[in-house]
């Protein structure tokens, strides 16, 4: 028998490629002879009860193999006020006191307020920008522990900076995918091939090795840019394990996350975008943010299985259609963190630490206490007052 639908050989075989999977190790899963299975590939020729046992296995794969999140990873928001009480009372729910005026001059702001990564930039008066809200990717992860105590959600906040008249001018969405659905490496090789249609005027891709300070190489994994960052939509798909391990010093297969997918919305279009989703019902909202997530991707870029037809009859790559299709499957997620300085952290674990360290078993051995003696001279300033502040009570 020779199968003509969708579920064919050449359908299946794209299957098994994305997955990582060897004919031998299908053919073992589903107590097949290897040689059965390899003609089946060949020519797409096996009876109609192997061939059901052989398809029912891969649609077992696709939908039980895929767990994605969907999760709000910037946010820029413009307000045409200059009532700094209205937007940490009635905007952020915020005492204004928790934050850190420091004289910072970006945007063509004059001042800035901050709270970790949750900021605000304060305008000049008459100046018709008022006050803007930036909250980078962790600068939202913070803002989720204020959203969770207020119990609010971020549509309620957005909700509250469109009723004081707010402006979103950019907004970040991040898929995180913790199975990788899709092979990143696949796609790069059709990038390279040319086995793609897009609505971008530019494509590009990274990847390779690199040598740190200590002459130490690693891999930095994949990226696919797809966009100029400069434009109102932008996409970015990269391999987020080995971004964290190169973070954390640790292995790409010890993290939790394999791929991540980011698409950036500016201007006119993220504000658009953000108010399609508030003017949903209450139940669909999430719904519809996570359609409009994926619908953007398949309306802007496809991967194509090439055969001896036009380009332009190209069938869409097998691994590409099921990766666009499981959206009913993911959720919009959000990971509350406290404030924690991850900067400073970071960099106290891995620059700092050491040296206090060795000055720790100096002291041991001499019998002295350097280290102690420094600890009671030192002086908290008012980011360390506020930081273990916020740490211990961040509800306050």
């Amino acid at each position: 028998m020779k199968n003509k639908s969708k579920w064919n050989a050449s359908y299946i075989r794209s299957l098994r490629l994305n997955k990582g999977l060897t004919q031998k190790q299908v053919a073992k899963k589903i107590d097949l002879p290897l040689r059965t299975y390899e003609r089946f590939e060949e020519n797409g020729t096996i009876n109609p009860k192997t061939f059901e046992k052989i398809k029912n296995f891969f649609i077992n794969l696709i939908s039980h193999d895929t767990k994605m999140e969907v999760m709000i990873d910037y946010l820029r928001i413009r307000l045409p006020t200059h009532d700094l009480n209205a937007i940490f009372d009635e905007v952020l729910r915020i005492k204004q006191k928790d934050f850190i005026n420091e004289d910072v001059h970006r945007y063509g702001y004059l001042d800035r307020y901050s709270l970790d990564m949750i900021q605000v930039y304060e305008s000049a008066q008459g100046d018709p920008r008022g006050t803007l809200i930036e909250l980078s990717g962790q600068g939202c992860r913070q803002f989720e522990t204020y959203l969770n105590h207020q119990k609010r959600s971020w549509f309620d906040f957005l909700s509250d900076c469109l009723a004081h008249y707010g402006n979103v001018t950019r907004i970040d969405l991040a898929i995180n995918d913790y199975k990788e659905a899709i092979s990143l490496k696949r796609l790069l090789n059709k990038m390279r091939k040319g086995e793609y249609r897009s609505k971008f005027k530019s494509t590009s891709y990274q990847g390779g090795i690199k040598c740190s300070d200590d002459n130490i190489k690693h891999d930095t994994g994949i990226t696919l840019y797809f966009g100029s960052m400069q434009s109102d939509f932008y996409m970015c798909f990269y391999q987020k394990n080995y971004q964290l391990a190169h973070q954390k010093h640790l292995k790409p297969q010890d993290i939790d996350i394999k791929n991540r997918y980011e698409l950036r919305f500016m201007g006119k279009r993220a504000q658009n975008m953000v108010r399609q989703v508030l003017e949903s019902d209450e139940q669909a909202k999430d719904q519809l943010l996570l359609n409009l997530v994926f619908g953007y991707i398949k309306s802007y870029v496809t991967f194509l299985k090439p055969s001896k037809k036009s380009k332009r009859n190209w069938d869409v790559y097998p691994p590409w259609e099921v990766f666009l299709g499981d959206v009913g499957s993911i959720k919009f997620v959000i990971e509350p963190q406290e404030m924690t300085f991850e900067k400073t952290r970071a960099w106290l674990s891995y620059q700092v630490m050491p040296t206090i360290k060795a000055l720790k078993m100096i002291d041991d051995t001499l019998g002295s206490d350097e280290v102690g003696s420094m600890l009671r001279q030192a002086k908290l300033k008012e980011r360390q007052r506020k930081m273990i502040k916020t740490i211990l009570d961040p509800s306050s």
